[in-house]
């Protein structure tokens, strides 16, 4: 990599993973370090991981830590981020962050011509609650100040939906200042892939995380009415902590489906995609939670889903109804319902020729609205506004 980095992406996540989040950094880190030729991408590290690899346009530094609690966590990874970007502050042109973890510490070293931009996927205040029960009301309110102060110091916001964007303007951000450049997908053709060796002939297909709020158990709970589809398998390519996982088996078990699942662990994107390829549905069950409703997502699996020519059946919410129009691009129904996702899934599963009519259209929008390289472009088009 020649000479020093003349930009910085600093994200609170491993990279690369097995999850939407490192999808999304690999392709906007990618755009930032294409502009610039050089740059540091700052991230979490791994066991598998090296914590210091260089690339031919980048160099990736990894936090290497033992430490489980997040907050501890997150303080080591501001004491990382502020040591990398005080050496290279007088050399920085652009700083690129995802969170008040890494935020703070680059606007608090930078020099005064260096442009910073927060790109705000999530805000950790409204996030962390539905992951850890019984935070103090005092640790929340220094997390909000610490937003906040990203939010009014960054030279520029950048957001992934106008669910997202509108939270922002409550907070008091100007309308001006925030750019919303939506998740995106290549675009692929699932006649390339051959059916995975042990798949289901009939299946529906969740893919991602296995937070609470992405509603896994309303689909789990959903599965016992649909005992009467006896060729209807459901596939999980899932990652996630142990603890949770083994929650999530717990309850199969508990529900007598355990035989109609199909669980993938942590597999990489080419892995993913004949999985999705080949899925009669893929299920976006989000919950009706204030990490959805509030902050907004935009849903990589979705996109990923529609992007593929796969019919999307989801949770109708704001952020959702953003990316799919109900029976045209994709299925919408209400969260929270087992019985009602049920049904949908009976409706789509009984009616092949809407699967196909729908799943085209979906595949269609994608391809015209949701690609990586006008998420890119949209970006480069900012860095150089502010440059």
């Amino acid at each position: 990599m020649p000479g020093r980095p003349e930009c910085l992406y600093a994200a609170f996540d491993t990279y690369p993973a097995p999850k939407g989040a490192a999808v999304h950094i690999r392709e906007f880190a990618g755009a930032l370090f294409g502009m610039f030729g050089n740059g540091l991408l700052l991230t979490l590290g791994a066991p598998d991981l090296p914590a210091w690899q260089i690339e031919p346009d980048c160099e990736i530094r990894r936090l290497v830590t033992d430490e489980s609690n997040f907050l501890k966590k997150a303080g080591e990874y501001s004491a990382f981020v502020a040591f990398h970007a005080d050496l290279l502050k007088d050399n920085l042109r652009i700083a690129h962050f995802r969170d008040p973890w890494g935020g703070l510490p680059i606007l608090n070293s930078i020099s005064p011509t260096c442009r910073t931009i927060y790109e705000v996927n999530a805000l950790p205040s409204i996030e962390l609650p539905t992951r850890f029960r019984g935070i103090p009301a005092p640790t929340l309110e220094k997390i909000i100040a610490s937003e906040n102060e990203c939010l009014q110091r960054a030279d520029a916001i950048i957001c992934p939906s106008e669910v997202i964007r509108a939270c922002l303007l409550q907070r008091g951000v100007a309308d001006q200042r925030i750019t919303v450049i939506r998740n995106g997908a290549s675009a692929v053709d699932p006649l390339a892939f051959s059916r995975p060796e042990g798949a289901p002939e009939q299946y529906m297909l969740y893919f991602g995380a296995v937070q609470t709020w992405q509603g896994i158990e309303t689909l789990f709970r959903a599965m016992p009415l649909l005992a009467d589809l006896s060729n209807l398998h459901l596939v999980l390519c899932v990652s996630g902590n142990k603890l949770r996982l083994k929650f999530l088996n717990r309850l199969a078990e508990r529900l007598k489906i355990s035989e109609r699942l199909h669980w993938q662990y942590r597999l990489s994107q080419n892995e993913l995609l004949p999985w999705l390829a080949h899925a009669d549905l893929a299920v976006a069950p989000l919950t009706e939670c204030a990490r959805n409703l509030q902050q907004g997502c935009c849903p990589l699996k979705i996109i990923e889903a529609m992007a593929m020519g796969v019919t999307v059946l989801a949770s109708d919410l704001p952020v959702v109804r953003e990316l799919l129009d109900h029976n045209q691009t994709g299925w919408l129904t209400r969260p929270d319902r087992p019985s009602e996702l049920a049904r949908a899934v009976r409706i789509l599963m009984a009616h092949p020729e809407a699967r196909q009519r729908i799943s085209a259209a979906g595949r269609e929008k994608a391809r015209r609205d949701f690609s990586w390289q006008q998420a890119i472009e949209a970006l480069q088009n900012l860095y150089r506004q502010l440059n």
